[in-house]
């Protein structure tokens, strides 16, 4: 009988359960290092967090392109503005007499520089299209407009002379060597440097034929 007990039993005695409760402790002890060592990995990838934000781009402050948009009836005075305009560097647009400049005009990012309109473009009346781009005026848009009389305002718009209407009023015959001048100054009030050199020489040879 007292055999089958000890057999049956399949327990460790006393002394061995003793021993064996140390060895749980160990591996529960060991637990903490483990962790400790997830720790330790996700602290070797903070520095990458840490790393330094990129640069901000300096460039968003500086102006564009230099921009003159020509909105000019007659050919030839058309090609004079044309001429005068193509400095290096400077982006120049000019349209024809079925397109609209106010359109033109009021395109993001921001209105062109110089606005250079005739008082016939776009058959309008009483200077109609001068009217309505005078809010990009506070913008920082410039008009240089080319009428047949720069003090006479149209009937019914008392308040609307060519020269209150424009920054710089120009009278015929428009040759291109003044509206050259008047777009360098105007550059150079505008971004307070010299204006550039014209793009090619031989611009400047044919600046006065009347060929329509």
């Amino acid at each position: 009988m007292n055999r089958r007990r000890q057999t049956g039993a399949g327990r460790p005695s006393g002394a061995h359960a003793s021993r064996s409760r140390p060895a749980k402790r160990s591996q529960a002890s060991s637990r903490p290092s483990r962790r400790r060592s997830s720790d330790f990995a996700i602290v070797e990838r903070t520095p990458n967090s840490l790393a330094s934000p990129p640069r901000a781009d300096t460039t968003s402050d500086l102006p564009g392109p230099f921009r003159v948009l020509i909105a000019v009836h007659r050919p030839r005075f058309r090609g004079r503005a044309e001429r005068a305009a193509a400095l290096i560097g400077w982006e120049v647009t000019s349209l024809l007499n079925k397109q609209d400049p106010v359109g033109q005009v009021a395109k993001p990012p921001r209105p062109p520089d110089i606005l250079v309109i005739s008082g016939d473009f776009g058959r309008q009346r009483d200077y109609a299209i001068f009217r309505a781009v005078q809010s990009w005026r506070n913008q920082g848009m410039r008009i240089v407009g080319l009428v047949d009389d720069c003090e006479t305002p149209p009937e019914g718009y008392p308040d609307s002379s060519p020269e209150r209407l424009c920054d710089v009023c120009l009278t015929p015959p428009y040759k291109m060597a003044d509206l050259r001048t008047q777009f360098a100054r105007l550059y150079e009030e505008m971004r307070g440097e010299t204006a550039p050199p014209p793009r090619s020489a031989h611009l400047d040879t044919s600046e006065d034929i009347d060929t329509e």
